[in-house]
């Protein structure tokens, strides 16, 4: 009997847990994307690769990196989500009124510019074993992180949903960066084993 993985498990018992949680973060992001905007540091068809990844990785029954896979197509798909709304909201960002003084709970923020960056930085030095240096993909996502941050030093930079956006998408990029480095890593693991 298949135990049912709970919210928080990590591992191969949590594959299709996180296959299923990926699907939708894939699709709501293109959906997103291809719907209102396009965003050019941003590809709904890298998430779809990734996501197919993890699929290709399930099916062959490599359920490890399947898990850490879909993980990594989730926060790929929500980095995806957070940029189309960057990118729809900068040019139009006094076509709607606001009242300010948001709360980080009412743009939905949980993450913070400060721990975000702690997270980019303790994952910029990760090289996933065994390989000698970081994929370019991964470089390219932890600069993307670090250019969202970068844009709230501005002081020019202060409608309040924007920043909240960058903070999660920069925090998305960091988390793909985790999860991208173990899928590697499992991925080593199998082929070793």
């Amino acid at each position: 009997m298949t135990r049912r993985p709970t919210e928080y498990s990590h591992g191969p018992d949590n594959a299709e847990h996180e296959l299923k949680k990926a699907y939708n973060c894939v699709i709501e992001s293109n959906t997103t994307y291809r719907e209102r905007t396009e965003v050019s540091e941003a590809n709904p068809q890298e998430v779809e690769a990734v996501y197919r990844q993890a699929f290709r990785a399930y099916r062959k029954g490599d359920r490890l990196a399947a898990e850490r896979w879909a993980r990594t197509a989730k926060h790929l798909a929500r980095a995806l989500w957070h940029e189309a709304k960057i990118a729809y909201l900068e040019p139009r960002g006094a076509a709607l009124p606001y009242l300010e003084g948001a709360s980080a709970e009412e743009y939905n923020l949980h993450e913070h510019s400060d721990t975000t960056e702690d997270l980019l930085n303790s994952v910029a030095d990760h090289v996933p074993s065994p390989m000698t240096e970081m994929p370019e993909q991964m470089t390219r996502f932890l600069n993307r992180g670090r250019e969202h941050l970068e844009a709230l030093r501005k002081p020019e930079y202060r409608h309040e949903l924007l920043r909240a956006e960058r903070i999660k998408a920069a925090h998305e990029y960091g988390r793909v960066l985790e999860c991208m480095a173990l899928a590697y890593e499992a991925e080593a693991g199998k082929k070793a084993a």
